[in-house]
């Protein structure tokens, strides 16, 4: 059981020394493991009659796309005592943001948000934000967990649930297609998100030779998952062509929609994520992670980050802040 936080002005920060791309000093525990997934292969198509689905001409293209993704960064490592205890703590910076595509317009961006954070674990927190010399105000968050990760995971969760936010936002416009990169973490009953999944973790039981026969542009029937979060509809589908020294699966990602949109909305859905997605795939020369992280979504990361500012210069204001505490 973990042991009540002190009162937090018996709480004394101080820097942990290794860079905080590094990680701490301390060993780190286990990641918890997520529940699986019950499967059902057969809601579009029987599992036997399976084969790479190409979207007809009459397949609908969303008028409106809105791309949403956030980056985010530890900034310095901390570590406070309580006695014999040691709790751990993490400066960190997230922003969340999007990208507009319209029909026969240009690319235009959309909200952009900065927070910064002051986590810690333990069920430690402050009374109010932790201000460094820039004027930089880190709003203080608590994570319960005791382990030297446990910070940075709920830095993660801090920024999921903004991405969370702001796709809810977006998608309540008429004729918008939301695509949320990561897995889809909220509901929507008119079917204006899906959930984009770079990496493919899961093959949820499809056979490997099924996906490898997917061409660009194709997509798997539709697949019922239902696991640790709501009941949603998920398909695979291949971006770009592979090249000649490419593993099966290179180019292939996972879509998913709530089936609250119902199976008609989630095919039409599917159809058309088929029909525009890989239009937004970038060469393997401009971006390292192609075709998977596409154009909108690379671009959106590099303006986050620059939003986020300087992180050498956000450290040195938190060192000095932590320096002028200890002196005093």
């Amino acid at each position: 059981m973990t042991p009540a936080a002190p009162p937090p002005s018996r709480l004394r920060f101080r820097l942990d020394p290794w860079a905080a791309e590094y990680g701490s000093e301390l060993p780190l525990s286990d990641p918890a493991g997520t529940v699986p997934a019950a499967v059902d292969a057969t809601v579009e198509r029987p599992a036997e009659a399976w084969e790479p689905l190409r979207p007809g001409p009459a397949a609908e293209e969303p008028a409106r796309l809105v791309f949403v993704d956030g980056v985010r960064r530890i900034e310095a490592r901390v570590l406070a005592r309580d006695g014999e205890r040691v709790i751990p703590g993490a400066f960190g910076t997230y922003a969340v943001g999007a990208v507009v595509v319209e029909a026969g317009r240009a690319a235009a961006w959309g909200a952009c948000r900065v927070s910064r954070v002051l986590v810690l674990g333990a069920g430690a927190s402050l009374p109010e934000s932790y201000v460094v010399p820039s004027g930089a105000a880190y709003r203080p968050v608590s994570a319960a967990d005791d382990d030297p990760d446990a910070p940075v995971r709920r830095l993660q969760e801090e920024m999921r649930l903004a991405e969370e936010t702001l796709g809810e936002e977006e998608s309540r416009a008429a004729g918008t297609l939301v695509v949320a990169d990561g897995p889809l973490r909220f509901r929507d009953a008119r079917g204006a998100a899906v959930g984009y999944v770079k990496r493919l973790f899961e093959r949820h039981g499809v056979p490997l030779p099924v996906l490898a026969a997917l061409a660009p542009g194709t997509r798997t029937p539709l697949i019922a998952l239902e696991g640790d979060r709501f009941r949603r509809y998920t398909w695979f589908l291949r971006l770009a062509a592979r090249g000649p020294a490419d593993f099966d699966l290179a180019g292939i990602v996972r879509l998913e929609v709530a089936e609250t949109v119902g199976l008609d909305a989630a095919k039409r859905l599917a159809d058309g994520t088929a029909r525009r997605l890989p239009g937004f795939a970038p060469s393997r020369q401009r971006d390292p992670r192609s075709p998977q992280n596409l154009l909108p979504i690379g671009a959106l990361e590099q303006r986050l980050r620059r939003e986020m500012g300087d992180p050498a210069l956000a450290r040195r204001h938190i060192e000095t802040a932590l320096a002028r505490e200890a002196r005093a």
